[in-house]
């Protein structure tokens, strides 16, 4: 997905809400603006928007110093959505199509993100991933990925924020031992990095860990060591969480099935005007 011109106010907002987070040093914040300004003012709109949000990190860290602004948010998402599991597997139990009901929880955690939206509340989740459970999805797109799902031996897994990677457990725990997980090589927004792992209840879950050896909000494979890249290559099926690996990788030709929420207005209108917050499974290039 490459950027727009209408993306450019949602990067300027972006690098002004992290760079208050971070300090209130005037001169620090009109540094980092700068710099930025200096970066869209270059940038070539072939980019994804995921890149640019790199590049904002990057001058973000240098001028600041932080080398990881969502520390303390990422542990309270993962905090927040342990306590909440429990209750949604009770939710799963009850309902006639399992898999179905994993599927909707599974991307209805795609709604904690502290990057795509300034504005989120860890309160407001429990609400907004309930409501999951009977929001409009592709029934027809769900019954492709779990033939995909039941159908591959290699299984590589992209995860994506914290908190949202605990309910990933539940589609993840029947395929364990076939799936590889992928997640951030360094810290980037509140996407889940290796030091989260043990946190989120993912260690040791399936055969294989790896990262992408980058920071990154999406995966861009020029950036990516040769071991993700590989892996990248000989897996039988892809499983891309959230919105920044749709962003990055929806001009694939591996198979893959993309799971997100919209959280984007120029994404929505890519997607011929889908409703924004509306549950997403896209299959890529895979078999029915």
């Amino acid at each position: 997905m490459k950027s727009t011109i209408e993306c450019m106010p949602c990067f300027v907002e972006h690098a002004l809400h992290v760079a208050a987070m971070l300090t209130g040093d005037i001169p620090s914040r009109h540094e980092i603006i700068k710099k930025v300004f200096a970066e869209l003012s270059v940038m070539e709109l072939e980019e994804t928007p995921p890149e640019m949000a790199r590049k904002i990190h990057r001058i973000i860290r240098d001028v600041t110093g932080v080398h990881d602004p969502y520390l303390k948010i990422k542990d309270e998402s993962t905090e927040f959505a342990l306590k909440l599991l429990p209750f949604l597997r009770e939710d799963i139990d009850k309902a006639e199509d399992k898999f179905e009901a994993i599927v909707r929880v599974v991307i209805a955690g795609n709604i904690i993100d502290f990057g795509a939206d300034i504005n989120f509340k860890l309160e407001s989740a429990h609400d907004r991933i309930k409501e999951a459970f009977t929001a409009p999805l592709d029934i027809e797109n769900v019954r492709v990925l779990q033939k995909a799902m039941d159908r591959a031996e290699n299984i590589l897994y992209l995860a994506d924020n914290c908190g949202e990677a605990v309910f990933d457990r539940l589609l993840i725990e029947p395929y364990r031992d076939k799936i590889t997980l992928a997640v951030r090589g360094f810290p980037i927004l509140n996407d889940i990095t290796s030091r989260e792992l043990a946190h989120s209840g993912l260690d040791g879950l399936v055969k294989e860990v790896i990262d992408t050896g980058d920071a990154t909000p999406g995966v861009v494979l020029k950036y990516c060591k040769p071991e993700f890249v590989k892996a990248f290559n000989e897996a039988d099926l892809i499983i891309s969480k959230g919105q920044g690996n749709f962003e990055t990788l929806s001009d694939t030709e591996r198979p893959v099935v993309f799971l997100f929420r919209v959280k984007c207005k120029v994404l929505s209108a890519m997607l011929d005007k889908v409703p924004m917050g509306s549950l997403h499974v896209i299959p890529m290039n895979v078999s029915e």
